[in-house]
């Protein structure tokens, strides 16, 4: 026991307080607390930099792919990812306004929805993801890097491969893996705050170089083509359907940030401005809609010049675990620990193809989807905004529920994603072609609304009264204040101000 003792100790993050010094450092801590007034900098500017600098990359260029592959031409792949990227923007614009009005992250606004230990979950569930997205990502940024290295040295391009072929990826491949990691995993660790200006110059970057290959692509397909002005392509429309291609084409569009729809908070939080999130809703489907359609331009112009349809770019040209475990990590030490990981996950093995990449975007909505629904329902619709920031870090508060379970919300997530489980099998071994997932196709859509109306029904059948407050707290350091201004009073004055600090009568 004893050495076991030293290993805790050792490993163990020496936490600064929270802002409630009586709270453990394992819901209160610096990584975990609302940010302060002075570190709230973002703008509206600033979010949609972001959301450039995100949409215009490859995840958003293999998306063009996944919708070719269901018989979809640009002609309707281009207004159904507008659609798509509406619906999503505005789940990620709903949730981002509750980061921006608490300034609380993720893991932490998530514990008023499924309760202090109930919050574990979806923090579990998103945690996976978001490390699956960041090897994806890696990889195919790391074959970018390869054709970089061989338009500067083309003997580069010549080196002979060493590694296996099944390994599913080259010696060439692995070294542009390596170097964009080392340059990424330092990036990684860069405190959120700061990322603004790196996501401003990220921005333009990408506009240019997105544009540069949309201009080539009209310079070749002078805008004909089948992939662009053709029709539906019979064979590949799922069960030969017109009508289930576009839903599912929808279905993949929105599946794509259903990550960032529940972790969205860990962005806006930083925001200056609350009502900066509402852009989100038109900045989604533009900035998602033209690096779709630039995409496919592509893939036709490279049809056209080499008879071959290529969607992988680079052959074109030749925060939120720490709440699971404060006590050892922190916000660095999971970049360091994903930077590992992204060795260890074997991203080559993950994305091979388009099919395979598309496979991964329709299957983990089914958990996601649900998630972000029943934060936004429990903040705008059950408990109608009036949260106190200040029992999201008590153990024993008034979002304890159950024994720190909101049986509310696990509840609705269950019943919103169980019936998608026989086609989510389906989809992960698709060996029984005789079972076509109906439901799966439009998975998100119905885990979205199920979560919202069960949700909603179980708080109707059982209200959570002890949860409720008439009034929002959402500043700490107005309580802060409060508090000395009190510490010289009298003692009746005292007992007035302990009195509205114990009622919560912080008026926003």
């Amino acid at each position: 026991m004893n050495v076991l003792k030293k290993v805790d100790d050792a490993l163990s993050v020496k936490h600064e307080a929270g802002w409630n010094a009586n709270v453990s450092t394992r819901w209160s801590n610096a990584d975990l607390d609302p940010v302060p007034k002075a570190e709230r900098t973002w703008t509206g500017w600033d979010i949609c930099s972001y959301w450039i600098s995100d949409q215009f990359a490859p995840a958003t260029w293999m998306l063009g792919s996944s919708l070719v592959a269901l018989g979809l031409t640009a002609r309707q792949a281009i207004p159904l990812s507008f659609v798509g990227f509406t619906f999503i923007g505005c789940i990620i614009a709903l949730n981002g306004r509750i980061g921006s009005t608490t300034h609380c992250t993720f893991p932490v606004i998530a514990r008023s929805s499924f309760g202090m230990f109930g919050a574990y979950a979806p923090i579990l569930v998103r945690s996976i993801l978001a490390l699956l997205w960041l090897v994806i990502l890696t990889y195919q940024g790391g074959g970018i890097v390869v054709v970089m290295l061989g338009a500067i040295w083309p003997s580069f391009l010549n080196v002979r491969n060493t590694l296996p072929e099944g390994l599913g990826i080259t010696t060439q491949g692995m070294v542009g893996f390596l170097i964009l990691w080392l340059f990424q995993a330092p990036l990684a660790c860069v405190p959120v705050r700061k990322l603004a200006i790196f996501f401003h110059f990220k921005a333009v970057v990408s506009l240019i170089g997105f544009a540069g290959l949309f201009i080539w692509a009209l310079v070749v397909t002078k805008g004909k083509g089948l992939l662009l002005t053709g029709t539906f392509d019979e064979a590949l429309l799922p069960r030969g359907s017109k009508s289930w291609a576009m839903i599912q084409g929808i279905n993949t569009c929105v599946g794509l940030y259903s990550t960032v729809s529940i972790n969205i908070p860990d962005f806006s939080r930083f925001a200056r401005q609350p009502k900066s999130n509402w852009g989100q809703i038109l900045t989604l489907p533009i900035t998602g809609a033209i690096p779709i359609a630039i995409s496919i331009c592509c893939a036709q112009a490279a049809k056209q010049n080499y008879d071959v349809v290529v969607f992988d770019p680079a052959s074109l040209f030749a925060t939120d675990i720490t709440a699971l475990a404060p006590r050892w990590l922190t916000i660095f030490r999971c970049s360091v620990l994903a930077g590992i990981l992204c060795w260890a996950t074997n991203p080559w093995r993950i994305v091979n193809n388009a099919p395979s990449f598309y496979n991964f975007l329709s299957a983990y909505p089914v958990f996601l989807a649900p998630v972000a629904t029943i934060m936004a329902t429990d903040f705008f619709l059950v408990k109608r905004q009036n949260v106190d920031i200040r029992e999201f870090y008590n153990p024993h508060g008034i979002y304890t529920y159950f024994y720190g379970f909101n049986l509310r919300a696990l509840g609705a997530w269950l019943f919103a994603f169980a019936p998608n489980l026989p086609s989510f099998a389906h989809a992960v071994d698709p060996s029984n072609a005789d079972v076509f997932p109906w439901l799966y196709k439009f998975s998100w859509f119905f885990s979205t609304a199920s979560a919202v109306f069960w949700y909603w029904l179980l708080n109707v059948l059982f209200p959570a009264h002890a949860a409720r407050v008439d009034e929002a707290v959402y500043e700490v350091h107005q309580l802060e204040d409060s508090e000395e201004s009190a510490i010289g009073s009298s003692d009746a004055d005292k007992d007035v101000a302990d009195k509205e600090y114990s009622t919560g009568v912080v008026s926003v």
